[in-house]
């Protein structure tokens, strides 16, 4: 049976409640691994050889690898045991490839990685250009650029091919390959975005989109943007032999070519979506009835070119009480309510919008006050 707009499955607050609750640990695991002291710290030093050996550690305790901002060459790193790396001090920290290779890859089973303050670029794989999941384990990417990287076969910059990715602050932004010019996620693993923006990726002639299930993967977006890339917004395979992928959306904003959400049509029940603005065909996905097939309204000649400007339906329309109150540029949130999607509205543009739509609701209300009087 097909729901109509703004119907809730009974089944969709349990669901809901189990989300946020796996949600929370994620976000306080990622915050307690990066609050660690450092046990090296490092400097560039034309090579990642240093990186590699410190990751490798010996030891009971979580090696936690601080490195000093520049350019560490030749980045094919590898995770084979729980870590942390993260920047420490001003400037970026910059793994580059240099086309050599895929920049991180999780190897081994059971292993918890956080990367932080982390730019990862030149990166080319078959799958995951910069970053793949290639095992049952985790990996936490917080406050991370992930650009200019490449895929010969599906994930021009991520591939979740076993275990959970969490991307938290994380932009993702001219990446490339032939399926998934941003994100590739398998059989059986699991995508988190958060407060996350996916932008100007490209899919090298394919029809697909920069977010891409396979039967039996499972996303969830909370508070991100995707937008501006090639194709649909996120594209879900048809199940099989059962396997069947879930998909939830909320406080986001996700434009596509043509399917903001492209979903077969016996997958839909498989999607939810939350106070959120989808531009774009949704087919028969159920929005709840606060969400919008507006346009956006980007502000695209600020710095931040996908700032929802002032008149955006996204301002005012999200929930970021549970998932942190900093949007991806490390802006404050406003609260309860914020805008949908990464960037929070600038706090002029939130007032103007907020008192326009107060207005436009006082004058419809005489307008019906004026119709009842009339029909009476």
């Amino acid at each position: 049976m097909l729901l109509r707009r703004g119907t809730v499955r009974p089944t969709a607050g349990i669901f809901a409640a189990g989300i946020v609750a796996f949600t929370l640990g994620i976000f306080a695991g990622a915050s307690n691994a990066a609050a660690q002291p450092c046990t090296v710290t490092l400097k560039a030093d034309g090579n990642t050889a240093a990186v590699q050996r410190a990751m490798e550690k010996a030891g009971k305790r979580t090696p936690v690898v601080c490195l000093k901002p520049g350019i560490y060459k030749g980045a094919r790193l590898l995770a084979t045991r729980s870590v942390v790396v993260k920047r420490v001090g001003k400037g970026k920290v910059v793994f580059d490839a240099g086309e050599r290779g895929r920049v991180f890859t999780v190897i081994d089973k059971d292993v918890d990685a956080t990367l932080k303050g982390i730019t990862l670029t030149n990166g080319i794989a078959d799958e995951g250009g910069a970053v793949a999941v290639l095992r049952d384990s985790k990996l936490t990417l917080e406050d991370c650029w992930i650009t200019d990287n490449r895929a010969t076969g599906k994930g021009g910059a991520v591939h979740v091919g076993a275990g959970l990715a969490v991307l938290i602050r994380t932009r993702i932004n001219r990446n490339d390959a032939p399926r998934a010019g941003a994100v590739h996620v398998g059989t059986g693993a699991r995508l988190v975005l958060a407060h996350s923006i996916i932008t100007d990726n490209r899919n090298q002639g394919g029809a697909n989109a920069p977010i891409y299930l396979t039967p039996g993967a499972n996303v969830e977006i909370h508070n991100s943007t995707i937008a501006y890339n090639h194709a649909h917004g996120v594209f879900m395979r048809p199940a099989v032999d059962g396997k069947r992928s879930s998909l939830l959306i909320e406080s986001s904003v996700i434009m596509g070519g043509s399917h903001s959400v492209h979903v077969p049509r016996r997958e839909a029940q498989m999607v939810e979506v939350y106070r959120s603005v989808l531009h774009g065909k949704t087919g028969f996905i159920p929005l709840d009835l606060q969400s919008s097939r507006k346009l956006p309204v980007f502000n695209l000649t600020d710095v931040e070119r996908y700032r929802p400007a002032m008149g955006s339906p996204a301002i005012g329309l999200g929930r970021c009480r549970r998932f942190g109150r900093k949007d991806v540029a490390g802006k404050p949130r406003a609260m309860p309510t914020c805008t949908a999607g990464a960037l929070e509205a600038l706090p002029k543009d939130v007032k103007k919008t907020i008192a326009e739509r107060k207005r436009v609701r006082k004058v419809k209300a005489k307008e019906r006050k004026a119709d009842e009087a009339f029909n009476w």
